[in-house]
């Protein structure tokens, strides 16, 4: 991973804003309305192509598909791995109980894509062909913008984004397991595979964690500190398992406590967590 030794370094955290076409051809996969899934995976490939673009012309020094193709940073596993079900569970920390109207002004701008079933069997893959269409439309589009200058370099680095196993049971409850760590682990095990291919594919590993800090005060709001901090240190090593053998120059970490529009003050402050996080 390249670090601001000489010079800031530009990035940013993963997601850029989906061209409202494409988005429509999500809907209708999501819904199970798509007829043609050729001209889905053509958008998505002239997506990642125009955002790869539009980075490079802004000067940005590592960069990546955007995330274009997935539903959301986290909930797309779902329609990649076996076990996931059912009725959608509610979603975690939508509103806030101290501040019922400010909830119901941001209704609005909630994500389309609510699908958000629990697991109910055996985590494995059982559509990685679309997960190699994500590393094959990325290095595509970034083969491309190399020749359109003329093979000069065109960025520092580029990352690909995956969730870790905590992140994924935020969002995806666990039904099946015996236990939450039993699931972390049975989680751990299946992304290892894509944790390795991304870096095989020459891209940094960016992991996202917000599993970490957000779930304090929305998941995890019933525990006492120390409870928490019990729960994330479960996470933590579950991820250290799942990328065991990864160098740690090839990857970097993404924890945050949310973009939600809200108060913000009951987030739990760095210094209760960094000494745990710093284990990842």
């Amino acid at each position: 991973m390249k670090r601001s030794t000489e010079r800031i370094l530009t990035t940013h955290t993963g997601s850029l804003p989906r061209p409202r076409p494409m988005l429509d051809l999500l809907l209708k996969q999501q819904r199970g309305q798509l007829e043609d899934e050729t001209l889905l995976h053509q958008s998505v490939r002239d997506a990642v192509a125009d955002t790869v673009s539009r980075q490079l012309e802004c000067g940005l020094d590592v960069i990546n598909d955007g995330e274009m193709g997935r539903v959301d940073y986290t909930v797309f596993v779902k329609d990649l791995l076996t076990g996931f079900e059912g009725e959608s569970t509610p979603p975690i920390g939508a509103g806030d109980e101290e501040f019922p109207e400010l909830g119901e002004l941001l209704k609005p701008f909630a994500s389309p894509f609510q699908v958000r079933p629990a697991c109910v069997g055996p985590v494995d893959w059982k559509d990685w062909p679309s997960f190699q269409r994500d590393l094959y439309n990325l290095a595509v589009a970034l083969r491309q913008a190399q020749d359109d200058r003329d093979g000069d370099s065109v960025c520092e680095e580029v990352f690909m984004t995956s969730p870790s196993p905590g992140q994924i049971a935020r969002f995806l409850h666990n039904h099946h397991y015996p236990d939450d760590e039993a699931y972390l682990y049975a989680l751990g095990d299946v992304m290892k595979k894509a944790y390795e291919a991304i870096v095989n594919a020459g891209f940094l590993l960016q992991l996202d964690c917000p599993d970490l800090a957000l779930s304090r005060s929305t998941v995890f709001a019933h525990l006492t500190l120390e409870e928490f901090r019990s729960v994330i240190r479960m996470h933590v090593e579950a991820l250290n398992h799942a990328v065991a053998g990864i160098p740690a120059e090839r990857m970097r970490m993404h924890v945050c406590w949310s973009s939600t529009m809200g108060p913000h003050h009951t987030d739990v402050p760095l210094r209760d967590i960094v000494d745990i996080v710093l284990e990842a």
